[in-house]
Parts: C-alpha cells; structure tokens; sequence
C-alpha cells in the first residue's frame, strides 16, 4: 500500500511540476500566442496531423497484433486489432490500467493467463525500445546514445523471461488489486516459447508507428514554421526522447506535460518560445482527439462488419 499511495504521489507531483512548468511557459508568451493567426494552411496541416494520428493507432494495435503471434498466440477468431483500438481510451482513466486489464480479461478467453499477461506486459516495453532505438540512430553525436539501443536488445527471446520477471512483479500487484490472481514463476513464463528470436515484424512495425506519432508533430511544426531551427533528425531523436520519458516518468496518462516540459528544455533558446508552444499545444489536441475518436469508429465498424481484422 505504501508504493501503491508513493506511486500515486509521484504521479500526482510530477504532473503538478511539468503542467505547471508548461503554463508558466504559456502565461510569459500569452500575449505573442494570442496574436497568432491560424491560416487556412495551418489548420490543413494540422488535420493532416489528426489524420496521421489515427492512423498511428492503427500501426499501433497492428504492432501488438504481432507481438502475440511471436508469442505464440493462435486463436484467429478474437480481433485483436479491434480490441487495442477500442479498449485505447480506457488508458485515460485514473489509475493508467484499465486498458490492461480489458485487454488481459478478453484475451485470457482464448489464451493462456500468462500469455495473455505476457503480451500486456511486453506492448509498453516494445514502444519504448522502438523509440529508444530512434532516439540512438538519428542523432549519433555522443557514444552514450548507444544505450538507448539496450531495451531493444533485451526483447530478444533469450531474454524474454528475465524481462517479464523485471517488469511483472508489480503490474502483478496492481492486477491482484481487482480480483486477479496469476501463477507467475519463472518456469510458468519459460513455458511458453517464442516463434522466433527476435519479434522484428512487431519491432519494425513499431517503429513505424513512432514515426508517424513524429510525422504529426513535425506536420505541427511546419504549420508554424519552425521546423528548420534544428535538422529532421534532431527533430526525430528529440521527439522520441520526449516521448519515451512520458511513456515511463509517473505521471498524468498520455506523458501529459512531461513530453511538453522535455520538448521545452531541450530545444534551441533560438527557436521563438511562442511558436514551439503553439506547435505542441496543436500536437497534443490532435492527438488526444485522435485517442477519443478511435474507439467510436471502430465500434461503428464493427457493427457494420461481423469480422474486423
């Protein structure tokens, strides 16, 4: 109980600190933000941007889909895809598991408890090491970025057991909280073998999905012209280091404002403040109705098909 309330404190606090960062940003440049003129070429770029940003989730839910199948998962009945997409919105909710634990209870109809448990657990870890490996090969400037290689490496199947034991221990706890009880030995986990080596169709196809999450963005920073103060590869290895700290920092569900105060930090002090504000500002709508509106189009989908994917 006490990590679970430290937990919930950090998530509480880091919020707090970032938006708080972010907001201070916004009120020392609200008078340049609120001279700015949305043109009709911002607002097309920007609905490009939404546009990209749906179907980054589709990329997305297409990623996990692999995964499972390097897994082992067989069942071709359940609509996995369908179900990524539509359980999506539940990460907005406090507490950041209830897509889990959707996700877990549907699948343990048709695989195995630690399967299915596998695949929840490992689909956070595969969009970071994807990021972090973006973050390693577009800006070699230090050695040090080398490491960011390392979570990839660790998705091998060698290594598949020793990172589910690491990374399980206290998503077990938090499942164990609602009711759920899962046999999870290190003879359990080793039970179950993976098709191949290396999951490189879901890594490649995660890493497509990164890059079109950067694609919006950059689409966001074009609509304000700022996207030339640093290279586009800066840009990408920037963006993807953003990201991945608001993927894995305790905080509001989304990485909201731990991305933005990253992005904030780390960019020029030539680059005008009020532009990269509007930029992320812009980036973070698209984004989050992108996360609204999924769920409704594929429930709609649904009724009008009896198989999705």
């Amino acid at each position: 109980m006490k990590k679970f309330f430290l937990n919930n404190f950090l998530k509480i606090f880091i919020t707090f600190l970032t938006i708080s960062f972010v907001g201070i940003s916004i009120s020392r440049n609200f008078e340049k933000l609120v001279q700015q003129n949305l043109s009709k070429e911002i607002i097309l770029l920007l609905i490009l941007g939404f546009f990209i940003s749906l179907l980054s989730l589709l990329v997305n839910a297409l990623a996990w889909k692999e995964l499972l199948i390097w897994l082992g998962f067989k069942e071709q009945n359940l609509r996995v895809v369908n179900l990524f997409l539509r359980t999506n919105l539940l990460k907005y909710l406090p507490g950041g598991i209830w897509h889990f634990l959707e996700r877990f209870r549907t699948l343990t109809s048709s695989i195995s408890p630690i399967q299915a448990f596998s695949s929840v657990l490992l689909e956070p870890f595969l969009m970071l090491s994807a990021a972090l490996f973006l973050v390693a090969i577009c800006d070699l400037k230090s050695i040090f970025h080398l490491l960011f290689l390392l979570p990839s490496i660790l998705l091998a199947r060698r290594w598949k057991g020793v990172l589910i034991m690491q990374l399980g221990a206290e998503k077990i706890m938090q499942f164990k909280r609602f009711g759920i009880d899962i046999v999870f030995s290190r003879n359990s986990i080793s039970s179950n073998i993976p098709l191949t080596p290396y999951p490189l169709r879901a890594f490649l196809i995660e890493i497509s999905f990164i890059f079109l999450r950067f694609y919006a963005f950059w689409l966001c920073l074009n609509a304000f012209s700022i996207n030339n103060f640093l290279g586009f590869f800066e840009w990408i290895s920037l963006f993807s280091l953003a990201w991945s700290i608001g993927l894995v920092v305790p905080s509001a569900p989304g990485g909201i404002g731990v991305f933005e105060s990253i992005i904030l930090l780390f960019i020029p002090n030539s680059l005008p403040k009020e532009y990269i504000l509007l930029a992320l500002l812009s980036y973070r709508l698209i984004i989050s109705l992108a996360d609204l509106v999924i769920p409704f189009l594929i429930v709609s989908v649904t009724h009008k098909k009896t198989k999705v994917f």
